[in-house]
């Protein structure tokens, strides 16, 4: 069954995406937790351990299957299509008649094969341009998430790339690549490579650059292997930002300011020249609103950079439109259109809150009460606005509430209850919203009067937890687990299905120090000792965590000797 289980993994797993800006570990494809059987959660909570791996062989025994039907026969209606008009034709002809990879699964897991293995010739004589097109059905509007699939797919095609690409069509490959989180080297490789034979930094046009820069920002977030490239993409710009800035528009800034945000570049003189020429005359002059002023001020969040001024600016706009609303109201007049809606409130005050500036009233502005009538806004309209939320702004609302230990039972519960909604339709969504639960459930565990949340129903998370942990980055999946624990809407049986997940050698290696503590913490909290682990693995967990711990330790501080040096 373990074998099983391996071997399904490899054939099926997705591909690791994740975006962090400080370069956490992330999970690499690996053996899948027991829970990835396609069984209910209910169920697997109720079987035995024997019965889970059961289970997940059958799971794998399917998948295995459903590789060799396509290596022995494979679907007709694509076979004919590959045939007559090549694989980008058949790719749109799958995803016409089987819809998107989540949808139908085994489906799709022939016809990639099939695209492999029969579209071997027509792969090896695409050009870039029809390539682009194959990648674009399967990105775009297939979604395909298979990991194995993409390496091969960009191993055949690796040749082909580096004789004929140019540079735009690099982009935009590497940009379909990254919508679906496909971190494959070799294809930002090339990308890099050409972009410093061409030293095309110094010569591109500015919505060319800051897409560039909004790719690989994506990269070098989500992969370490990348970041490196990212890293010195962002130096070289600010050589170009420096010399000519005045070709770059305030679209161009707004985007440019988001990718340094979201990979944790802080060029302080490309943000003090950016902001001074080009985004702060337009925010205090009144003329960025909504979500493009809330953009700007949740990248200043991320990137620690407080600029007085221009939050001021903001936050009285704010308060400006919320009492001109309510006073419509009271008088019964028509009701002034709102530009900042509940998540752009949200995002602005968790900003305010990581820059320190919710406390502290001076004669210019008294930061301490501008940053409670934020709040009180923000408790009043979240419940309203519930509907439209997205999880980027559900999760800041979730964190600026709870850090000021706000928020009722029903508020709760039903902000739980929309952030399964987004969750449930991840695979349709442009933005992921597995980026911003672990920030989520960190609110809510703070929000209401008790940390203890024991009336929400978790069962339908933790099963989807098991079915997309290869979409996580490591830390955060780790910390989503600690929050459920600290809320006590666990199950046990869920994190002792997880404790192989851990105990692999190689993800064992990639957890950090705090990794290790908040590990510890999480199945301490839950209660789980060794012998509750199943197949015997609770000593060795535990005595695996530790050991990391130690070697972390050592490496920090080292060994306490003194370096020998050899005399004579």
């Amino acid at each position: 069954a373990a074998a099983l289980l391996r071997a399904a993994a490899r054939a099926e797993a997705p591909s690791a995406a994740a975006s962090s800006a400080s370069r956490r570990c992330w999970v690499e494809p690996g053996p899948r937790p027991a829970a990835f059987c396609r069984r209910p959660f209910a169920d697997l909570a109720a079987a035995s351990a024997g019965d889970a791996l059961a289970s997940a062989a059958h799971a794998a025994a399917d998948s295995m299957q459903a590789g060799r039907r396509a290596a022995a026969g494979g679907d007709p209606g694509v076979r004919a299509t590959l045939n007559e008009a090549g694989c980008d034709a058949a790719a749109r002809h799958a995803f016409e008649r089987f819809g998107r990879y989540h949808a139908n699964e085994k489906a799709w897991i022939i016809v990639t094969n099939q695209l492999l293995e029969e579209g071997a010739q027509d792969l090896a004589r695409m050009d870039p341009v029809r390539f682009a097109s194959l990648v674009r059905v399967l990105a775009e509007d297939a979604r395909v998430t298979r990991g194995s699939f993409w390496e091969d797919l960009t191993e055949k095609v690796e040749a082909m790339l580096q004789e004929q690409a140019t540079l735009q069509e690099l982009m935009v490959i590497a940009d379909l690549y990254a919508k679906i989180s496909a971190w494959n080297r070799p294809i930002f490789r090339l990308l890099q490579t050409k972009v410093r034979q061409e030293q095309a930094v110094h010569w591109m046009a500015p919505s060319d650059l800051v897409a560039l820069l909004d790719t690989f920002s994506r990269a070098g977030s989500g992969s370490a292997e990348l970041s490196p490239y990212a890293t010195q993409l962002f130096n070289e710009l600010e050589d170009r930002i420096l010399e000519d800035f005045e070709d770059f528009d305030v679209e161009d800034c707004l985007l440019l300011l988001a990718s340094m945000a979201r990979f944790g570049a802080v060029k302080v003189n490309v943000l003090h020249r950016i902001g001074r020429e080009c985004l702060h005359p337009v925010v205090s002059e009144g003329q960025l609103h909504g979500p493009r002023a809330a953009g700007i001020c949740s990248a200043y969040g991320q990137l620690g950079y407080r600029h007085d001024t221009v939050f001021k600016a903001v936050v009285e706009e704010v308060l400006r439109e919320n009492n001109a609303w309510q006073a419509a109201r009271v008088l019964g007049d028509k009701l002034p259109t709102l530009r900042y809606s509940a998540s752009d409130i949200g995002r602005i005050a968790l900003a305010m809150l990581r820059n320190k500036m919710y406390r502290g009233n001076t004669t210019w502005f008294a930061w301490t009460n501008k940053y409670k009538e934020m709040l009180n806004i923000l408790n009043r309209r979240v419940e309203a606005e519930m509907s439209s939320m997205d999880a980027e702004g559900l999760a800041a609302t979730s964190f600026a509430l709870g850090r000021a230990r706000r928020g009722s039972n029903e508020l709760y519960k039903a902000m739980f209850a929309r952030m399964v909604h987004l969750l449930d339709g991840s695979s349709e969504a442009a933005q992921q919203p597995q980026e911003f639960l672990e920030r989520f459930l960190h609110g809510l565990a703070m929000m209401g009067p008790d940390r203890q949340k024991k009336d929400i129903d978790a069962e339908w998370l933790m099963q989807w937890l098991c079915n997309n942990v290869y979409t996580f980055v490591l830390s955060d999946f780790i910390l989503v687990n600690r929050h459920l624990v600290m809320m006590r809407c666990h199950d046990k049986e869920y994190l002792q299905m997880l404790v192989p997940f851990f105990c692999d050698p190689e993800r064992m290696k990639q957890l950090t120090k705090t990794d290790v503590q908040e590990l510890t913490h999480a199945y301490n909290g839950a209660r789980i000792r060794e012998d509750d682990c199943p197949d015997g693995l609770g000593r060795h967990f535990f005595w695996a965590l530790g050991r990391q711990y130690q070697r972390h330790q050592i490496e920090g501080k080292g060994s306490g000797r003194p370096a020998m040096r050899r005399i004579g």
